[in-house]
């Protein structure tokens, strides 16, 4: 084949943690990796095997109010969970599986920090084949501020996101400046382009849909309510000095799926169990009614990569707060950023917002809804497609010279 030809089929490899759900009837499934995610790959191939953990549930896809995978350019590859002890230091055992599907595949894209991705690209490595990297987060915060075993490999989870990085034919990043310098590739073949697609519209900035309430609501979303870096607890706590010594009540909705029992106890323990709400789990829609009724969203992450949720609510103008890591800062004002676990500063912000008149929160309004037009799907689509492109071209190029 002439290095002008593009190859008449194309199969593309996914791979990251995710996690996709398999329902009680087989229906795949999932709010992290769903098919619009998917079609960035799909638009460089013509099919696509996602390698990603999956766990089973008992029930279906619309009762978990998670949207189904069912494009059938799709091969879902079941993948377990690397983290447990059982896998966490694989054998080559486990290689053979993986490398039947890495031998079949011409586009490897994984998604970073991932140990299934870790697991992925040690065979392709192993195979010489080229890949992709997404750095989405950093292993290091994300595993340190987990738990005791989190502690424990945090060192070897960095030591690999920065191999894997570094060893990637092309990489991109979702921040503009953090985790390049934390994660660097010393390649020419790099981009910044978040992962996150969203259709800013002046609309969003009604408050038409805003339900009067004699409270300030706060919000918070995230992929998993029960992960404890998330920071929810220090927003309960600040919830709780509120109303213990300025006699100030505030409402805060967490959506996200998980049994919450911990973030409970802590509402238990500060005397606001009935002003923290539990939404679980909300599809797109649901959301964008969600953005429209809060007043303040705020992301008190211990670790983070560029939050989606961040985002989102800056397109919808919402008066937003974040913790001082990661990219959080390449989408907030510095003076909208407190430190992690600080619940004073969440306080004093609060108390903030109460004094602004309409025409202050306005300017906040008008202000973060320009900034997310940074992120709007047309120009982001458009960079990341063509990047895309230039890693099919470089690839295909390679195996011509074959």
């Amino acid at each position: 084949m002439g290095s002008g030809e593009l190859m008449s089929y194309t199969t593309g490899l996914f791979c990251f943690d995710g996690p996709i759900f398999k329902d009680r009837n087989g229906e795949y499934c999932s709010i992290t990796v769903n098919e619009e995610m998917l079609s960035r790959y799909l638009d460089v191939c013509d099919t696509l095997y996602l390698l990603v953990r999956t766990f089973e549930s008992n029930k279906t896809y619309e009762e978990l109010n998670m949207p189904i995978i069912s494009n059938d350019r799709i091969y879902v590859v079941e993948m377990p969970d690397y983290y447990s002890l059982k896998y966490l230091f694989f054998k080559k055992k486990e290689h053979k599986k993986i490398a039947s599907i890495v031998e079949k595949s011409d586009l490897i894209f994984a998604r970073m920090p991932s140990q299934t991705s870790n697991v992925i690209l040690d065979v392709v490595q192993r195979m010489g084949k080229p890949y992709m990297v997404e750095v989405g987060g950093c292993a290091w915060d994300s595993f340190f501020n987990h738990s005791l075993k989190g502690k424990i490999i945090a060192p070897y989870m960095f030591y690999l996101e920065r191999k894997n990085v570094r060893n990637a034919d092309f990489a991109s990043y979702v921040t503009k400046e953090f985790l390049q310098k934390r994660y660097p590739n010393y390649t020419l073949n790099q981009i910044s382009c978040s992962n996150v697609y969203i259709e800013p519209n002046i609309s969003n900035l009604s408050d038409k849909d805003k339900v009067e309430s004699k409270f300030v609501i706060l919000g918070t979303a995230t992929n998993s309510i029960d992960v404890r870096y998330k920071g929810q607890d220090t927003v309960i706590k600040a919830i709780g000095l509120l109303k213990k010594k300025y006699n100030i009540r505030v409402l805060y909705d967490i959506v996200g799926p998980g049994s919450g029992n911990y973030l409970r106890s802590v509402a238990e323990k500060y005397d606001v169990a009935n002003q923290v709400r539990f939404l679980g789990t909300k599809n797109k829609i649901e959301m964008q009614d969600w953005y429209k009724k809060i007043d303040i969203y705020i992301q008190p992450s211990k670790q983070e990569g560029l939050p989606r949720s961040v985002i989102e609510a800056i397109s919808f103008g919402k008066y937003s707060l974040g913790t001082n890591v990661a990219g959080i800062p390449e989408l907030l004002d510095e003076n909208f950023l407190f430190n992690p676990g600080d619940y004073l500063a969440i306080a004093r912000y609060i108390k903030y917002y109460l004094t602004l008149s309409a025409s202050e929160k306005n300017l906040i309004s008008k202000s973060n809804f320009e900034k997310s037009q940074e992120y709007s799907a047309q120009k982001l689509h458009y960079r990341r497609k063509e990047f895309f492109n230039k890693f099919k071209q470089y690839v295909l190029e390679g195996q011509d010279e074959m």
